[in-house]
């Protein structure tokens, strides 16, 4: 079964337009709303003081309208009653300067006062609600993992606690920070502060973990969340729209997300112009990081409608967007937002609804969406979409930090070299599942690893034992550079297996002038448009002519070489094979790039027998479901699909005997006949 509905904020419309919302919504098909988010002091308006009336009636509403809710734990923003008794749950800048709450998500989450607060409304909500007729799932909270890190004297003494109970003496402390540099050795665990000030950062060592330890925090307000769910309503079912990519916060999701959530959730929000290819599929690649291992679906607690200043995408995306989403193993696709909001932050992010209240052409698209989803499962379309991929790739918040934090060595950042990967993977419709290295779940035949910087002793074993029982694994330049400290490697690299590989791989070159923001030695560089080579690749008969601004000198071992660079002095190994155990190990000694990563990519699908989607033109994206192909047009063209068989389209009732067409943003579901 799959959910379409909407994001409803009761409290921002008068009690009579209520009834008139909720008929559209059952008019539309909707069969499913999500409540309560962003409003804390809607229930709690001072302190012990809880209002629920006005709530009640709106569940008793849903109810009635057999409309299923997800009710968010409204713990972020806090109140401003809870900020002004205790100004020290509000953030610090980055000088411990105390910061007003004059915008959402100012709330430091971590802080014991907060945690009271927050969990005491947490339990007395869910205890409310638990038994609700109308009740699907419980949200925790809104989009954790937004905002900004906090720096307060309070946050400083929870940061030494935790260091004490990782490192337990300071001389481990100071080894794994390498604090012998510049004279920065810890005499005490008090002696430690964040390593930001004013404008610049500290060493990568103390980085990291200052960014691990906001990481555990997050998680651990979520766990706390979960654990009241658990307890107070066992018998409703938790998601949460949470924001662990967020590039400002964010957290390891990865390290905790099979203890917290049961089913994973997302805001998608692909933006309002489909032509941005990384932006479509990055929502996608989203959403497979939320899914990760896990065999649930997705629940797309938010879905883009608008943007700021955006009245819509281009007409049909939005229907097509949701049609992408089902590819991508959605269950539930929740409008953002359904009425286009009169006042706040977000009052020229367009709803469904205009703001007179009337629908605009976007709810038209959902309605659209809904009915058809009814007349696909009578017609058999078992949904949502559940694969078993023979790909994983791997992703890793570690790595993503460390690379951001060091630009002046990682010109290429970490998610373009994972987005390149996703998007040659898509190209071909091949399904793939993100892992985390430190603990490979399921069994594949390809093992992924992008830009992989950070290299634990954990996430070593783990590819090391793959390709030894006989996967094959294809692993990227800027790879296994540091350890779990974020210090460079002192042996040969890809650090910890460079014997996997058969490599050495420690020097690289750059083709194109460089350029770092650090001032070396008293005098500003200037910034040149400069090229010393144009390498390119060759593989087989074939030449792969991309721009290469890095790459690296690989000395095999044992490796054999599969691709060479041209177009230097001397030929180079590009791509290095190995044979280790049962299996392969592929070394890349440039980034991740979509040209090259196809050709890489479909040289072994053959050898592995990986089953590619089905064949479709650029920018139509297509799984096979069961008898059924569902087909979606991502682009603003008209493509031209050749069809494995005769058969009919479910969607339009055209038959096709060779080939379809699918106009802009258009879908189709094809079934071949039976004889």
């Amino acid at each position: 079964m799959i959910y379409v509905g909407t994001n409803y904020h009761p409290h921002d419309w008068p009690r009579e337009r209520w009834p008139t919302d909720i008929r559209l919504m059952k008019e539309a098909g909707f069969n499913l709303v999500r409540l309560g988010h962003l409003c804390w002091d809607s229930f709690e308006p001072s302190e012990g003081n809880y209002d629920f009336t006005w709530f009640d009636e709106v569940m008793d509403l849903f109810s009635d309208a057999q409309i299923e809710v997800v009710l968010d734990i409204a713990t972020r923003p806090a109140p401003t009653w809870l900020h002004k008794k205790y100004p020290v749950i509000t953030l610090a800048d980055r000088n411990r300067n105390r910061l007003y709450a004059v915008h959402r998500y100012y709330e430091d989450v971590g802080h014991p006062v907060f945690q009271e607060y927050a969990y005491k409304f947490a339990k007395v909500l869910t205890e409310r609600y638990a038994d609700h007729p109308a009740l699907y799932a419980f949200g925790l909270c809104n989009e954790v993992g937004s905002g900004m890190p906090t720096f307060s004297d309070e946050a400083r003494q929870r940061y030494v606690q935790w260091l004490k109970a990782k490192y337990g003496s300071i001389e481990q402390l100071n080894a794994a920070w390498a604090a012998q540099r510049w004279s920065r050795k810890l005499n005490s665990f008090e002696d430690i502060e964040f390593p930001v000030s004013g404008n610049m950062n500290g060493a990568p060592e103390r980085m990291l973990d200052m960014w691990r330890f906001f990481s555990d925090e997050q998680l651990s307000y979520l766990v706390g969340l979960s654990e009241i769910v658990r307890k107070y309503a066992p018998n409703a079912r938790e998601t949460t729209n949470h924001w662990g990519e967020n590039p400002v916060l964010g957290f390891d999701y990865l390290k905790g997300y099979r203890e917290i959530f049961d089913l994973p959730g997302i805001g998608f929000y692909p933006g309002v112009n489909p032509e941005d290819r990384n932006a479509l599929f990055g929502a996608c690649f989203t959403t497979m990081h939320r899914i990760a291992e896990k065999d649930e679906p997705m629940w797309c607690l938010e879905f883009q409608t608008g943007s700021y200043g955006a009245y819509a995408p281009p007409k049909g995306a939005l229907r097509m967007y949701a049609y992408l989403s089902l590819l991508f193993r959605s269950e539930a696709i929740c409008a953002w937002t359904w009425r286009a909001m009169l006042g706040g932050e977000e009052q020229y992010i367009f709803g469904l609804l205009d703001h007179d209240g009337l629908p605009g052409r976007k709810l038209d698209e959902f309605r659209q969406f809904a009915y058809e989803m009814q007349e696909l499962k009578l017609a058999g379309l078992q949904l949502p979409y559940l694969p078993k991929p023979d790909v994983a790739l791997a992703y890793s918040f570690e790595s993503f930090k460390v690379s951001e934090n060091q630009r002046g060595y990682y010109k290429t950042a970490y998610l373009d070299q994972m987005m390149q990967t996703f998007l040659a993977l898509c190209e071909e419709n091949v399904e793939c599942n993100i892992a985390d290295l430190r603990n490979i779940e399921k069994d594949y035949k390809l093992l992924l690893v992008p830009g992989h910087c950070v290299m634990d002793e954990a996430s070593a074993q783990s590819i090391r034992h793959f390709v030894e029982q006989g996967g094959t694994v294809i692993m990227t330049a800027y790879s296994a550079k540091v350890d779990e400290h974020n210090r460079v490697f002192g042996t040969t690299m890809p650090g910890r297996l460079s014997d996997v590989f058969g490599i050495r791989a420690n020097a690289f070159e750059r083709p194109v002038y460089h350029h770092t923001d650090t001032n070396e030695g008293g005098l500003q560089k200037q910034k040149l448009d400069l090229r010393r080579e144009n390498p390119k690749i060759r593989m087989a008969d074939y030449v792969v002519d991309i721009p290469i601004n890095y790459y690296e000198i690989l000395e095999p071992a044992t490796a054999d070489i599969l691709a060479t660079f041209t177009g230097l002095e001397s030929e180079l190994p590009a791509v290095t094979v190995n044979t280790y155990g049962k299996g392969q190990a592929v070394y890349v000694a440039v980034p991740a790039q979509l040209d090259l990563m196809q050709l890489l990519l479909n040289h072994f699908y053959a050898k592995l027998r990986i089953h590619k989607g089905p064949e479709t033109p650029q920018g139509v994206a297509a799984r096979q479901v069961g008898d059924y192909v569902m087909y979606v047009n991502t682009t603003s063209s008209m493509q031209h699909i050749t069809v494995p068989a005769p058969g009919q389209g479910m969607l339009t009732g055209r038959s096709y005997e060779r080939s379809l067409e699918l106009a802009p943003y258009e879908v189709e579901v094809f079934k071949r006949n039976t004889k």
